[in-house]
């Protein structure tokens, strides 16, 4: 399958960032090596000069790609804030961005399109790196600068994977993730929660998964508001189909009625119903699917779903959101009654059999019950001469005839 547009230019961003990093670091540690050789002390780094030995290559960083945040002037260098989010330091974490970009990415933009997957990736990563940089600057104005350690520099992708991670999640929620020829399936709900857990883990370890840890806990809270309050558009699970309201009270989310009108309004030619479409429309996914509870296991869901339920009702006590704005039904159940309804408008308008089964197709159309019944003991009768009409093939004769009308 051809890669999208926006979703190829990712990678090729990702591979070539992360090429020009390794080059330019390496470049300047060979520089360091021949400097530090000749002994000259005007050359040497000023690293070199209080260690008295030339850094590691991965202890060096390059300022016109990534930064230092409350440490690197990032005012007058700007840029740096997009390319730190596209670079990897080591081959792991390379190949497992590549992947996600190229599966999640592609997936994403083929649903999304390509301008809203621009503005999500691009929303994740400014709003994530301009965080982290704020919060090491209020935490020196805290903590003094002799005390204050250096900070981390700010080089992973991790904030987009997670991104990406919470956007399948509101997709295909309730699919699984099959690994070892099933003997491991990972819920697709929980891929958030599972990685933040993993980058904690791996910074008890090492502080140089610490960095990692506050992009992938940022790009979970960025991109799951960004979804939920923000995205344009409606929302992807419930519209594929349209909701008629045939003789049902139907939730005010629905964006669509259909309103019929009255017999003496009828005349030939016209239409018996009018459409009228509110104009109105929410952005986000305000489903209770994608609620933020639903992304963490049954003990620890509980305790996050009361705290958010008090956040939600402060919010909704002073006026920052709307109770009717939130899906107050399951998005599965309202599509249950979506395809009711367009099954009784089948019915209605064109008086035909969906074609569930054999329980709705009848041998004999429109016949009444004694003629049934006449027909089942002339059928049955051991002493009938001619052969019994075939009830089965006149059903596969029905359902042809049908395909062939519906082609």
């Amino acid at each position: 399958m051809k890669v999208p547009k926006v979703t190829s230019i990712l990678l090729v961003v990702l591979v070539s960032l992360t090429m020009l990093n390794f080059i330019l670091k390496y470049y300047t540690y060979f520089v360091l090596i021949v400097s530090s050789s000749k002994h000259s002390a005007s050359e040497v780094n000023s690293i070199a000069q209080e260690t008295g030995e030339v850094p590691h290559p991965h202890e060096l960083f390059v300022p016109l790609l990534t930064f230092i945040p409350s440490r690197s002037p990032v005012f007058s260098r700007p840029w740096v804030l997009i390319t730190s989010s596209f670079i990897e330091e080591n081959f792991v974490g390379l190949t497992m961005s590549f992947m996600l970009f190229f599966y999640l990415g592609k997936y994403l933009e083929n649903m999304w399109g390509s301008k809203e997957l621009t503005k999500f990736v691009f929303a994740n990563v400014i709003v994530a790196n301009v965080t982290l940089y704020f919060y090491y600057v209020l935490k020196s104005f805290v903590i003094s600068e002799q005390t204050m350690e250096v900070p981390p520099v700010v080089i992973s992708a991790m904030a987009v994977n997670m991104g990406l991670f919470v956007a399948i999640k509101q997709r295909i929620s309730n699919h699984y993730f099959i690994f070892f020829k099933g003997n491991l399936r990972v819920k697709v709900t929980f891929l958030p929660f599972i990685l933040l857990v993993l980058c904690f883990l791996l910074s008890l370890i090492s502080e140089e998964f610490y960095i990692s840890f506050l992009l992938s806990f940022l790009g979970f809270v960025i991109s799951w508001t960004y979804l939920r309050f923000f995205k344009a558009g409606t929302n992807d699970r419930q519209s594929y189909l349209l909701p008629f309201a045939l003789n049902r009270k139907r939730s005010s989310k629905n964006k669509y009625k259909l309103h019929p009108t009255g017999p003496e309004n009828l005349t030939v030619g016209s239409t018996s119903t009018n459409l009228q479409i509110d104009s109105s429309y929410i952005k986000g996914d305000r489903s209770e699917q994608f609620s933020l509870y639903t992304f963490f296991p049954a003990p620890l869901s509980f305790v996050v779903k009361m705290v958010s339920s008090v956040v939600f009702n402060t919010l909704v006590h002073y006026h920052f959101l709307n109770s009717k704005d939130f899906a107050t039904i399951d998005v599965d159940d309202d599509d249950n009654l979506q395809m009711e309804d367009v099954n009784n408008l089948q019915t209605t308008l064109f008086d035909l059999s969906p074609l569930k089964g054999a329980e709705n197709v009848s041998a004999i159309p429109h016949a009444g019950s004694s003629i049934k019944k006449v027909w089942d003991w002339f059928s049955s009768s051991k002493s009938q001469s001619t052969k019994p009409f075939s009830i089965k093939s006149s059903m596969d004769k029905r359902r042809k005839l049908a395909l062939k009308e519906l082609e």
